[in-house]
């Protein structure tokens, strides 16, 4: 029993070093900020504004998603250092031409057509999305070429200034009372130096690098990767549809009062375990892509970031949200009461989307990308069904219930996901290439 605990033990700890533990112990840090903020933010802003915010969260990260077409993976997967310079540099000037043309349709789509596709409270905040967007995609560039570069000190340091700045500026500008723009502005501000503090790091490495970049390379970059933009792309589209999609629908059926209750909750939850997921993630794409170079294969890797996420579910996750009930009306006061009860609905969808998060890069590393985009339009289809039908069904239904089959639905698709992760881990290199022969 010992010797079995020491392996386990080992297994998760292995791929670590010190500047690894300093990378996760500045995301451990960073899930402090919001818990800190969240009492005071709760009290300068009301659930309608939490929900407009939501609202206008949702289509920034979702068109986000696709600003670079996904071609910021390049900068990864490119093996030799300046080709993955030039795949950055395309990446960029995607995220540039988007959200200057998003821009335009913004200023040119009449805005009685948005109004009714949106709904009036968030029109008057849609010119700032396009800048919203070219710092969130720009900001995900650069971040890829820092894991590239195994910066991880310097995203550790970038994690911290991030939640920091993040947090003083929400409060600071919650004091003046200015609705839902005051989340709006912090979290522009915060990409925006987030943005700065990874530039120096590219601009660095382009100065030695000295990369032809011009129309050349970035059609050859884009022959090369193309896959990203037709499979990945989309697939992240969909992902990120299917993640917000019921904070749209939530709005449609429940109104903003609502939608700010379960806004505030998922925040408290999701937005501390997304830094953890996101920092076990970033370890998992560099060390299983250099396996799969290497080794042809990246099993390894595979059971030691499952075994990783699988025990900070149990011994983090479902621990907090078992208790969020008892404490949120403590912590944020009696019109926060809601929000506890609607977290605890999606217990199984939170566990299972932080374990399944990192593993899927399994699928990118084997070419999966046509797979990847069949799994989110079943995602995003389980999704609506779930959502929608119990309102449709039983027009009486509460939030509650609709969020229980929401995430039984969708937690077990997720679960079907990591599965198929174990399956392509185990496949090498050359029986991909004889396959396709």
């Amino acid at each position: 029993m010992i010797s079995t605990l020491r392996n386990y033990t080992q297994l998760i700890i292995a791929p670590f070093n010190r500047v690894h533990a300093l990378f996760m112990g500045s995301s451990a840090l960073v899930m402090l900020f919001p818990l800190i903020s969240a009492p005071i933010v709760a009290r300068l802003y009301t659930p309608e504004d939490f929900g407009i915010y939501a609202v206008f969260f949702a289509l920034a990260t979702i068109l986000s998603a696709i600003s670079s077409l996904e071609l910021r993976n390049v900068a990864l997967l490119e093996s030799q250092r300046v080709d993955g310079a030039h795949g950055a540099l395309l990446a960029i000037s995607i995220v540039t031409l988007f959200s200057l043309s998003l821009f335009v349709v913004i200023l040119l789509f009449p805005k009685a057509w948005l109004t009714l596709i949106l709904g009036a409270y968030i029109v008057p905040y849609l010119i700032w999305l396009p800048i919203s967007i070219f710092f969130m995609g720009t900001s995900q560039v650069l971040y890829t070429w820092a894991i590239r570069e195994k910066e991880y000190k310097l995203l550790a340091r970038n994690k911290l200034v991030l939640g920091l700045v993040t947090m003083l500026l929400q409060i600071g500008i919650g004091l003046m009372k200015p609705g839902p723009i005051g989340f709006i502005t912090a979290n522009l501000l915060g990409l925006l130096l987030s943005s700065f503090l990874l530039m120096f790091l590219f601009v660095q490495a382009l100065r030695i690098l000295k990369p032809s970049f011009g129309i050349r390379s970035a059609i050859t970059q884009f022959r090369k990767h193309y896959r990203l933009t037709v499979w990945t792309m989309p697939g992240a589209l969909l992902n990120s549809l299917s993640q917000f999609l019921p904070d749209l629908l939530i709005n449609r059926f429940f109104g903003a009062t609502l939608l700010g209750q379960y806004s505030l909750a998922v925040r408290m939850i999701n937005l501390p375990f997304s830094f953890m997921a996101t920092s076990i993630q970033d370890f998992f794409r560099q060390q299983a892509s250099e396996e799969f170079n290497n080794c042809g294969h990246c099993r390894t890797s595979f059971w030691r970031f499952f075994a990783l996420t699988s025990t900070g579910a149990v011994l983090f996750i479902l621990p907090i949200i078992l208790l969020v009930p008892y404490v949120f009306p403590v912590i944020f006061g009696s019109q926060w009461t809601e929000a506890g009860t609607l977290v605890q609905a999606v217990v199984l969808l939170t566990i299972v989307r932080f374990i399944s998060s990192p593993l899927s890069y399994v699928w990118i590393i084997q070419g999966r990308q046509r797979l990847d985009f069949i799994w989110q339009i079943g995602l995003l289809a389980i999704s609506l069904g779930t959502l929608l039908l119990p309102p449709f069904l039983i027009p009486e239904v509460s939030l509650y219930v609709t969020l229980w089959i929401y995430s039984l639905g969708t937690g077990a698709w997720y679960v079907l996901a990591i599965t198929v992760s174990y399956l392509l881990s185990r496949h090498t290199a050359n029986e991909e290439i004889e396959r396709a022969i």
